[in-house]
């Protein structure tokens, strides 16, 4: 479109572009609500679709409240212009692929017939990356036994005749480690920091990936093929030298675990290790672990409260190196006090500088917002020849369990997930926390809590009590 005209192009949106899945997601909208509408406008057919109720369920442990529909018995999963509808009953199925199709037209879309199958659950099918299939419950024995005897779960799952699983398609592990050995034979005159550079990004991100599902089959596999590719490639190296030599120049053992790829400098009592690779096993989470997100939530529907406190535990687009250290940090900026928000922009801050003989360990990283990091570097400039026992202790303070010295020098308690109020209004940007008697600013209309009233606005009062953390507003 310019100056009115409308002009016809023949390229069209490309595939995997930036704007393709905003497109998708914009002419795709609503299409579960309207798939449900008319399946149970059909007669006779509401007692197989279910209601659309909405019902809220409180958390015995944490004593938070969700929305479920929990009555709906049909499911459909969409990602962008891929998506998987769910029903135990066939003709249902069926009827929602007729739907489906003609609410395509409606848009000016198709179904793809290659890529469009009706599957049985212990056929399996495949869906982003994953093969997802129902496969015959094969515990038994004194296993069974055991499980009969423990607590309600345990024995659902004895009692199961079939189970879920969730694990990579075979044709994306083979993919990744094609592209992890064409990278290793392209980098045959490279260090091995420079290769562990390389290839660190591609494991980790595809290890990500897969990490909460059943992937424990394939990251052995693939822990073992890249081993025998690494060992290849530093035998390559040092032709002329034994299998020992070369075992004792490139792998080490750490954390316990033997044979692990690394740049090894010195010998003997002198040996230290620069840099290691971390293998696709060390990625791996205990399958069920992440936590759901709401039904009824939105990335940016406002409730900071709820998405700060996701971010603290890891959950969000965020690297697993800043997630270890919002957990330590209990989602909290050591220097300003305040929690990060998923609007926020977290860095990574040295503690003691690098260029003043610093190391790149966690012990020594703290993750702040960007501001805040700017602050510190401005208030603080590095000097030249200035040593590490030399730094400021304001800022060797922040060692001690990544929080701020000012908690340790007035004896104050750190801002917790269930304890703080974050003020608003003309005082926005203080955390409030019930450590002393002394009353929140005046000058604020109203508060946003976090914890267990997370997502409640009341009017600030009096009753509000606990010592202000002044923050440094941007």
């Amino acid at each position: 479109m310019e100056k009115y005209d409308y002009n016809q192009t023949n390229m069209g949106t490309p595939q995997g572009g930036t704007i393709s899945p905003l497109l998708a997601n914009i002419a795709l909208d609503q299409m579960e609500t309207d798939l449900v509408e008319h399946l149970r406008s059909l007669k006779g057919w509401k007692t197989k679709i279910g209601t659309t109720r909405v019902s809220t369920k409180v958390d015995k442990k944490t004593e938070k409240s969700y929305k479920h529909r929990n009555n709906l018995k049909i499911d459909l999963v969409r990602y962008a212009d891929d998506f998987v509808i769910l029903h135990e009953n066939k003709e249902v199925i069926e009827e929602s692929k007729r739907f489906i199709g003609k609410w395509l037209e409606i848009r000016g879309l198709t179904l793809s017939e290659e890529k469009t199958k009706i599957v049985h659950s212990t056929e399996g099918f495949d869906f982003l990356g994953h093969h997802i299939r129902h496969y015959e419950n094969r515990v038994k024995g004194t296993y069974r036994q055991k499980l009969l005897n423990g607590t309600p779960t345990e024995q659902r799952r004895a009692k199961a005749t079939h189970v879920l699983r969730v694990e990579p398609t075979k044709e994306k592990v083979k993919l990744h480690y094609r592209d992890i050995s064409d990278t290793i034979w392209k980098l045959k005159t490279a260090t091995p920091v420079q290769l562990i550079t390389i290839l660190q990004p591609k494991i980790s991100g595809w290890a990500n990936y897969y990490k909460t599902v059943h992937s424990s089959e394939a990251f052995s596999k693939l822990d073992h093929l890249l081993w025998k590719r690494l060992y290849q490639w530093a035998r390559r190296k040092h032709q002329n030298k034994g299998k020992r030599w070369v075992a004792d120049k490139y792998f080490a053992t750490v954390n316990g675990r033997r044979w692990t790829f690394a740049q090894i400098i010195g010998k003997g009592k002198d040996k230290k290790i620069v840099k290691h690779l971390k293998w696709y096993s060390k990625h791996k989470e205990r399958t069920g672990s992440y936590a759901k997100v709401g039904y009824d939530r939105s990335y940016y529907d406002g409730d900071t409260a709820y998405w700060a406190e996701r971010l603290s535990k890891g959950y969000g687009n965020i690297t697993p190196s800043k997630v270890k250290m919002l957990k330590r940090q209990d989602g909290i900026c050591p220097l300003c006090k305040c929690r990060f928000t998923n609007t926020d922009l977290p860095e990574a801050h040295h503690i003691h500088q690098r260029h003043l003989g610093g190391e790149d360990t966690y012990k020594n990283l703290v993750l702040v917002h960007l501001h805040c990091h700017d602050k510190i570097h401005r208030e603080n400039p590095g000097i030249k020849g200035k040593t590490v026992s030399q730094t400021s202790p304001e800022l060797q303070g922040l060692l001690n369990n990544g929080m701020a010295p000012a908690f340790q020098a007035e004896g104050l308690k750190p801002p917790t997930s269930t304890n703080t109020v974050l003020s608003l209004g003309g005082g926005a940007g203080r955390i409030i926390t019930p450590a002393s008697d002394i009353k929140p600013p005046t000058d604020t209309s109203t508060v946003l809590r976090t914890g267990k009233d997370a997502g409640i606005i009341t009017p600030a009062s009096d009753d509000d009590k606990g010592s202000i953390l002044n923050h440094s507003s941007s």
